[in-house]
Formats: structure tokens, C-alpha cells, sequence
């Protein structure tokens, strides 16, 4: 500013301001090229004059292409429509098509497809042959499970435990068979086997295991020789598995004295009778002997194998080596081992059991086990019968008794 230039003069009050805004379009927004004037309304600009007129307009420049009249003053407040696809699939109509459509209409034939609510309705021949890979003691349980499982079970008993022991307990079954039952023999052997003199020298070889084998009533099972040690063998290992406790906590069995019948034992060996005279006719029952026997055997194995390192053992004392991954079947068994021909006549004998397998010999020049329990009892019959039956013939009272006065003498001693 030039100093010769007056001031311009103060306002003093506000009334002396300009009435009215100044209102200008710049020469550049004009002047450019391709430039379109847009109308802005006073509420969107918020500005308005001070006494009250209409808002004011302001038009400013924004650049468009096309030509001069193409060139459209639009209103900020336009939005442009929304493009609407209304593209649609063509209608295909031919032979084919009116053949699919024909076809999809036709009602279809429903496949009548049984539904197995439960696997008891399976057939019997695939139940059967799941439950051969269970345990006995699983069987047990399931019959417990619901009454249709126990009715299919007891139905179907002698084929489950068949398989079961065929699978788990094949030589066990050679070493402990069942005797026979009285009401399977042929009856011209009866008046043999139930002579007095027959089962007088029966009451003697059961003497020595009377503290632990119960006697078997003559007219439950076959008292022929085969038979009578079949059941004392058996007597033995259901014994030997009630004891079992005992010699895994190193706790000394309780012993009797001579001529001494405590009550204890007489239960014992009531209990022990029970489950023999079940095992004859159930075979599950049986089945579990075998069970309880194996598991008294690879309990009694791994047992001892804890001490060898207190006390060295020799190989030919420990002849099965076993590992825990064979305990559920027998096959170690089939293995060199010692034999077994006598059976335990007393509960001391126990603690050096190992593994009580009778009924077989090792064969050095064939290498395998040999049992000898297949046709016995056919030999013990005939024996029976030919030694037996003369009773009731000249001289039968004579030779009873003198007899009478052999076994007085030996029970006396």
C-alpha cells in the first residue's frame, strides 16, 4: 500500500457493515475449458443472508466431458438408478426334456429294506461269532444286560463256550476234560460202576486229596478211573484259583491237621462240589474254569518273574518265559515244559505250582506234547465191567469180605 492512499474509514456499529454478501464467481472457474455450473441450495451450504431473504445461490465450476449441449445442470440430490439384471434361463423344450420330466413324475418303487433296530437281530451265526472273541466274564455281563440277551445266550450256551475255548483255551481243555455224567453211560455198565466193592476202591483213591477235593457222588458222574481223576484235577485248580489271594500277597495258606474238619474247609469244599456238579452240565461254567485256571497260571508266571532278580533262576526251572501281551490265550502252553502226572495232594504242594497242565508227555523225538486222555475212558469202562461184575455170582460174599477187612485196615491207619 502506497502511503499516499487514504485509509479507509473504521465501522463503528454494526448496522454500518454490508447488507448483502458478496456474491462472485472467480474468472478462472468461467474460463476453464469442458466446465459445467452446479447449483448448490442455500441448506446444504448453510448460508443465508442476514435480514431474512432466500438462501442465496452459489454456482461453482466441476468439470464434464461431451459438448456445450450435452452439458445439463444437474441437482446435487440425483442419484443415479441402480442397474436390475433381468436376465432369465431359456425354457428348453424338446423330445428329451419332456421324456426327463415324465420320468421324474412316475411314482418310484420303495425298496422294503429291513431295519435292525438291535443287533440281536442279526442272524445267530454272526452273534455267534462276535461273542467267540469275548471273554467268558464279558459273556457274563452281557446276560446281565437285558432278558433277550439272556435268553439268546442260554440258548445258543454250548456253541459260545465251544467257540470261546476252541480261540482262548485249547490246551487246557486236553489237559482238564469233563467226566462224564452217570445218565450218559450204557446201562449194562451200571451194576459195575455201583457195586460196592468198585466204590469202596473209589473212597481210596480219594483219600489223599480229602482235605481239598471233594468226593463226587456215584450216581453224578462216571466212577471209572479216567473220569475220577478228570474230577479231581478239576477239584484242584477251582481250589487252586480260591487261593490265589493268598500266594499273590505272599500270605501262608491255613493247613489242617490230620483227622481235623474245620468248618471253614467244609464249606469250601461244598462250594467247590457246586461248581463242578454246574460245570457238568453248563458249559459256560466250564468254560470259566479254564478261565480262572489260565489266569492262576500267567499270574503265577509273571509273579515269579518279580524275584529273579533277589534270587537267580535257571531257564530249566522257568520253562515259560511270558510276556503280558500272551496271557489271554494258551498258546505258551504249547511250549517244552515239565510234566504233570500227579496231581497236588496237599495245599502246600501250591506254592511250587507253576503251570499244572496233566494229561500230557513230552516227546523228545517227536518235539511236541502227547495227550493221553482220548479213548481212556472207553478202557476204564471195559476194565470196570470185566472186574466188577461178578457181583451177586458163587462166591461174591467171601471175596467181599475179605475186602471189607483190606479197607477197615487201611482207613484204620
Amino acid at each position: 500500500m502506497s502511503p499516499t492512499m487514504p485509509a479507509p474509514a473504521a465501522i463503528d456499529s454494526p448496522t454500518d457493515a454490508p447488507s448483502k454478501p458478496a456474491m462472485s464467481i472467480s474468472n478462472a472457474d468461467v474460463s476453464k475449458p469442458n466446465s459445467t455450473l452446479v447449483a448448490k441450495t442455500a441448506a446444504i451450504l448453510k448460508e443465508a443472508r442476514n435480514d431474512g431473504s432466500e438462501a442465496a445461490t452459489i454456482y461453482s465450476a466441476a468439470p464434464s466431458g461431451g459438448s456445450r449441449r450435452s452439458r445439463k445442470v444437474l441437482p446435487s440430490d440425483e442419484k443415479d438408478d441402480e442397474l436390475v439384471d433381468t436376465t432369465a434361463a431359456l425354457i428348453l423344450r424338446s423330445k428329451k426334456t419332456l421324456r426327463m420330466a415324465k420320468r421324474k413324475t412316475k411314482p418310484r418303487k420303495v425298496i422294503a429294506r429291513p431295519i435292525v433296530a438291535s443287533f440281536l437281530e442279526l442272524p445267530s451265526e454272526l452273534l455267534q461269532e462276535v461273542f467267540s472273541h469275548l471273554a467268558i466274564t464279558d459273556i457274563y455281563r452281557l446276560s446281565r444286560a437285558s432278558k433277550d440277551l439272556r435268553d439268546f445266550i442260554l440258548t445258543h450256551e454250548g456253541s459260545i463256550a465251544r467257540d470261546i475255548i476252541s480261540l482262548r483255551y485249547p490246551i487246557l481243555a486236553k489237559c482238564f476234560p469233563l467226566p462224564v455224567t452217570f445218565d450218559k453211560l450204557p446201562p449194562e455198565h451200571h451194576e459195575a460202576l455201583l457195586s460196592p466193592a468198585h466204590q469202596s476202591r473209589l473212597l481210596l483213591s480219594l483219600k489223599p486229596y480229602a482235605q481239598h477235593v471233594p468226593p463226587p457222588s456215584p450216581r453224578t458222574i462216571c466212577s471209572c478211573v479216567s473220569c475220577t481223576f478228570a474230577w479231581i484235577n478239576l477239584a484242584i485248580v477251582t481250589d487252586l484259583a480260591h487261593w490265589q489271594t493268598n500266594l499273590n500277597t505272599r500270605e501262608p495258606i491255613p493247613m489242617i491237621k490230620r483227622g481235623e474238619q474245620p468248618q471253614w474247609n467244609v464249606e469250601l469244599l461244598a462250594q467247590t462240589k457246586r461248581t463242578l456238579e454246574r460245570a457238568l452240565t453248563s458249559p459256560l461254567v466250564y468254560a470259566t474254569i479254564l478261565e480262572r485256571h489260565l489266569h492262576t497260571t500267567t499270574s503265577t508266571i509273571l509273579r515269579r518273574s518279580l524275584f529273579t532278580k533277589v534270587r537267580p533262576v535257571l531257564p530249566e526251572h522257568r520253562p515259560y518265559c511270558l510276556s503280558h501281551s500272551e496271557v489271554e490265550t494258551d498258546t505258551f502252553l504249547s511250549r517244552k515244559g515239565r510234566d504233570n502226572f500227579e496231581p497236588p495232594f496237599h495245599r502246600d504242594n501250591y506254592y511250587n505250582i507253576e503251570a499244572y497242565a496233566p494229561n500230557r508227555k513230552w516227546s523228545k523225538t517227536e518235539e511236541r506234547w502227547i495227550y493221553f486222555a482220548q479213548g481212556q475212558h472207553e478202557r476204564d469202562l471195559e476194565w470196570a465191567r470185566a472186574r466188577f461184575e461178578w457181583e451177586g455170582r458163587e462166591g461174591y460174599e467171601e471175596e467181599m469180605e475179605r475186602m471189607g477187612k483190606y479197607l477197615r485196615g487201611k482207613l484204620a491207619r
